[in-house]
């Protein structure tokens, strides 16, 4: 949304909890405020997370025509209330726009986003404005009993653990949603001149069932199985077609790239790159050479990972994953070694160095990690056990 690294704005640690005073930064302009500006309708169904205590948080306000979808991390597949993990669970998170859907209790997330997303597409079917419609699905998160249709489970072979079943089952739903939002693109005449763009957010979590082999780690950590996503570019417009793309790509380059895709001839200044020539043709190489994975510092402790061409450097980690008595630092050649079983740190120091003075370069520009303390004034329970936002100022 920001083009921008985490660690820049104080978002290199947690997630946001409910009763968290703060949102993302207004100091940055968020995609669909750019897109709006250059003609485009903008709209977003599922998971937003990024603030909601200050209406001036929240997605309507941050640059989307419309929102259906819910504001924290997590949430009932059903009834839609938060779930006792990270917050207190019970509380009702679901809204339209500003408005609280209390309609949607009860219907599968992904049914409601899913008709949401068709109706979206519909909508444009003879129109001439271009849209940008934002879906982030809530499949496949935590596998709760009540994550999936049934149907769905019945798919997979008993004797199967059930909250594998449940996974796959998640998956299956999920397909059939892309599936209809394709459908409906082909349906109205719109599918030519559309690009779709499909990407995980992190790897699996291994709380989850998540299976990242044979990359180590997971979600929560700096390792590949952890931060190395997969993605695909879908498009009648895309050249030399059906290909692997093996540059490097950083979540940071969606910004400038679909900006380019959308036609803009001036891209603003960020950590991002333009990966739209190189991703339409096959052509062009990656203009990318290196990026961050996270950067943090505590105290006088310094954690982060940087990866320059085949290398990455990882120094602070703590979830060792496979290894405990591991300490760090750690270098890898990731095009030799991408499971990092091999740390070279003794046996090439000189790029150890090389990658540790870049990473270190960056420390200047670490904010503080936004995390202030739960303001009670932000209990649902003060807004009839919905989140509610107007109890924060936004910053």
């Amino acid at each position: 949304m920001t083009g921008t690294y985490p660690y820049k704005y104080g978002r290199q640690r947690n997630p946001m909890a409910e009763d968290q005073p703060t949102g993302l930064s207004m100091n940055y302009t968020l995609l669909p405020e750019v897109l709006r500006s250059m003609g485009y309708a903008t709209h977003m169904v599922g998971k937003w997370h990024l603030g909601f205590c200050d209406w001036a948080y929240t997605p309507t306000y941050r640059g989307f025509d419309s929102h259906t979808g819910y504001w924290l991390a997590m949430g009932d597949y059903y009834n839609h209330t938060t779930v006792p993990i990270f917050v207190p669970g019970g509380n009702y998170d679901f809204r339209q726009d500003e408005r609280v859907m209390w309609e949607a209790q009860g219907i599968y997330s992904t049914d409601i986003f899913t008709q949401e997303a068709v109706r979206v597409i519909e909508e444009y079917e003879d129109e001439d404005q271009p849209f940008f419609l934002y879906f982030a699905h809530q499949n496949i998160h935590y596998p709760y009993t009540n994550s999936v249709p049934q149907h769905f489970v019945d798919m997979y072979p008993e004797g199967t653990i059930d909250s594998v079943r449940r996974v796959l089952g998640m998956v299956t739903a999920m397909d059939d949603s892309v599936g209809a939002v394709v459908d409906a693109l082909k349906a109205t005449g719109q599918y030519d001149n559309t690009i779709i763009v499909w990407s995980t957010d992190n790897g699996g979590a291994k709380s989850c069932k998540g299976a990242n082999y044979p990359l180590r780690g997971a979600k929560w950590d700096m390792w590949e199985g952890g931060t190395r996503g997969v993605g695909l570019v879908h498009s009648p417009l895309l050249e030399n077609t059906p290909r692997a793309y093996d540059g490097l790509l950083h979540v940071t380059d969606w910004y400038n790239t679909l900006l380019a895709a959308a036609g803009s001839k001036m891209l603003p200044e960020n950590d991002g790159f333009n990966q739209w020539d190189a991703l339409r043709t096959g052509e062009d190489p990656s203009p990318r050479h290196e990026f961050i994975y996270n950067l943090d510092k505590i105290n006088d402790t310094v954690i982060g990972a940087i990866r320059v061409g085949d290398y990455k450097f990882v120094t602070g980690e703590e979830n060792t994953s496979f290894d405990p008595s591991e300490t760090g630092p750690w270098l890898f050649n990731l095009k030799e070694d991408p499971m990092e079983l091999n740390n070279l740190l003794l046996e090439d120091p000189d790029m150890a160095a090389e990658l540790a003075a870049l990473l270190l370069a960056q420390v200047k520009d670490v904010v503080p990690a936004d995390e202030p303390e739960g303001d009670p004034a932000g209990d649902p329970a003060n807004f009839g056990g919905v989140v509610t936002p107007g109890w924060c100022t936004a910053h």
